[in-house]
């Protein structure tokens, strides 16, 4: 029985390396790691197939927790983007539409009580309170 034994934790050690150098966990369904624009434990770049979607991925100091996660497509901002506390509290949410902020963005404290809640139209601030320290994902140069 042991002698069966010892081929299957083998392939299974293989396969989940094989994972792991894929992205998976890090990556979303659909994208594969892009081992050349990512540096590991700072931040990684994920990618669709076509290319034509792209996900960054920054890390906290030390290279366990995310920051945070902006998503692309054909190289401007579109998607969701969280920010995180160090020790995994969301800090900021919100969405980017053709490269710009768009629609409901949300703040929290350390505390996880929210302390702003912006409307966004355009790139523009239009209603309730603005949410301070926001994305850098319009700045980011897709590679």
């Amino acid at each position: 029985m042991r002698r069966h034994l010892l081929p299957l934790v083998a392939i299974a050690c293989l396969d989940l390396m094989a994972c792991q150098r894929a992205g998976s966990g890090v990556c979303p369904e659909g994208m594969s790691l892009d081992a050349k624009q990512s540096k590991p434990g700072q931040f990684t770049w994920c990618r669709s197939r076509d290319r034509k979607r792209a996900q960054y991925i920054e890390f906290q100091p030390g290279g366990k927790e995310k920051r945070q996660i902006c998503a692309f497509r054909e190289g401007r901002a579109e998607g969701s983007f969280t920010a995180w506390f160090p020790g995994g509290k969301v800090w900021i949410e919100g969405q980017f539409a053709e490269g710009r902020p768009q629609g409901r963005w949300s703040q929290w404290d350390k505390a996880g009580l929210r302390v702003a809640e912006g409307e966004y139209r355009d790139g523009r601030f239009v209603a309730g309170a603005p949410v301070a320290g926001t994305a850098p994902c319009d700045k980011l140069k897709v590679p």
